[in-house]
């Protein structure tokens, strides 16, 4: 009777110790890089790390993407992408032009091959420094205020590179996609057989099924580049690779920190 009272008992820490080393790698590896996204500071070392040829990691360049004008939004094509309520310009603009994608892939004993960053290449040079890409009209300097959301939510294990006319465009395609075919579903139904297509040609980089494509908007002459997002659905930040001119070398999306994988 009345045992609410009693006092718990309180856990040794040699017990937290033990509860945190029976937990499985793969969530152990899982919780740590979820405080990894939460960071708003990028280093030099990690992006070198992710996109090296040794180990476990391995870079590569899965196609060219269209940039009509410049501006740039990232966002998951299946859910976001065209939605001007859910994604947003970035602040910083780069030439116009087509420009590499490139995935850090990491083969992990705990989580099997996972695309573990994805980079937009635009200049050939050494990075000095990496700052987050904030939403247009807004600086860095506003990254903790109320309402200004830096980064993009992924909710079908996607994200991609793309122009912001090019999204337009993307916009226009799945519209007339979905009327054509109410009770159909894009991804099932038209992206699937095109991201199987991708693991046939590159089964060593990829889980079976595709984690990648680049691929053309029907009737516009401009493409871009999908790609799984790291473990999956959650919150992601891109992050811009400066030069000492403050120019755009790349455009970074880290998704593992692969060293917690390995």
């Amino acid at each position: 009777m009345f045992g609410f009272l009693k006092k718990k008992n309180k856990v040794s820490v040699t017990e937290e110790k033990k509860n945190v080393e029976t937990k499985p790698p793969i969530q152990v590896a899982f919780e740590r890089n979820l405080e990894f996204l939460k960071r708003n500071a990028l280093d030099v070392e990690t992006v070198c790390n992710l996109f090296k040829n040794q180990g476990c990691m391995e870079t590569i360049r899965i196609g060219m993407t269209d940039f009509p004008t410049g501006e740039i939004v990232i966002a998951d094509p299946l859910v976001y992408l065209g939605n001007e309520r859910y994604t947003h310009l970035l602040n910083r603009k780069i030439p116009v032009g087509a420009y590499p994608i490139e995935l850090a892939v990491c083969h992990s004993p705990i989580a099997g091959v996972r695309i573990a960053a994805a980079r937009l290449k635009v200049r050939e040079e050494d990075v000095c420094r990496y700052e987050v890409a904030m939403p247009k009209g807004t600086t860095i300097e506003q990254i903790n205020e109320p309402g200004i959301l830096a980064g993009f939510g992924v909710d079908a294990g996607l994200a991609c590179f793309c122009d912001g006319a090019v999204a337009g465009e993307y916009d226009t395609f799945q519209s007339k996609w979905h009327q054509e075919r109410p009770e159909g579903n894009l991804y099932d139904d038209y992206f699937a057989e095109l991201f199987a297509e991708s693991y046939r040609e590159w089964p060593q980089v990829q889980r079976e099924g595709g984690d990648f494509i680049t691929w053309e908007v029907p009737g516009t002459g401009h493409s871009f580049s999908m790609f799984a997002s790291g473990l999956g659905d959650g919150f992601y930040t891109g992050f811009w690779g400066l030069n000492s001119e403050d120019e755009v070398c790349e455009l970074v999306i880290p998704f593992m920190n692969s060293e917690y994988f390995i």
